[in-house]
């Protein structure tokens, strides 16, 4: 049975017949647009989930094979084809933040500078300066604080070594979500196979 209304923005009952056709037509354009839309998203959060099984599927086979025990799901793993002109990629992404330890750390880093003081390179004193600034939301930048652990600094008191190995301990995976990507070579190019509308 044919609607005798529509309901506007602000929730009223509009009859169809005071509605300019153009607006029906829209209207029933964008209703028809999402629902097709859900139904790809659905598919392509099917198809996901089926291809991690068939990936944890393999690994689990492989180490079988090698009589190995797994610990847990793994990414950052590349598969070929046979002949290499296909590709899956699958990689975790971890997201982490710095327990309290991160004050504990900076109390014996300022213990360095001080004791340092007459010899300390400015520089390196700006640099944990910049490294230990917060952002608006008062937190410090995760990867500045672990770059600190990648300066090659010599402390015969052990001080800065005890701190970078507490940054270490403050470390906290709080999420991880894994990536699959699809890629093929044609010719002598290797193109990803998208799975984002906007990019197709």
């Amino acid at each position: 049975m044919p609607q005798d209304f529509l309901i506007n923005h602000k929730g009223q009952q509009v009859p169809i017949k005071g509605i300019r056709p153009a607006d029906i037509i829209r209207h029933e354009f964008v209703q028809t647009a999402i629902e097709l839309a859900k139904a790809q998203s659905q598919a392509l959060a099917e198809f996901k989930k089926q291809q991690m099984s068939e990936f944890d599927a393999f690994m689990g086979l492989l180490a079988q094979e090698y009589a190995v025990e797994m610990g847990g799901k793994k990414g950052n793993v590349t598969l070929r084809s046979f002949d290499h002109k296909q590709k899956v990629t699958l990689q975790v992404q971890e997201s982490i933040e710095l327990g309290p330890e991160l004050l504990v750390a900076k109390e014996l880093i300022d213990e360095c500078l001080n004791e340092w003081s007459a010899n300390a390179n400015e520089n390196l004193k700006l640099i944990i300066e910049q490294t230990f600034a917060t952002d608006k939301k008062g937190k410090v930048s995760v990867q500045k604080v672990l770059g600190l652990r990648r300066l090659k600094i010599t402390d015969d008191s052990g001080k800065w070594q005890r701190a970078m190995d507490i940054i270490a301990d403050a470390i906290q995976v709080i999420d991880s979500t894994r990536f699959i990507r699809f890629y093929e070579t044609v010719g002598e190019q290797e193109r990803a196979i998208s799975l984002d509308i906007a990019k197709l």
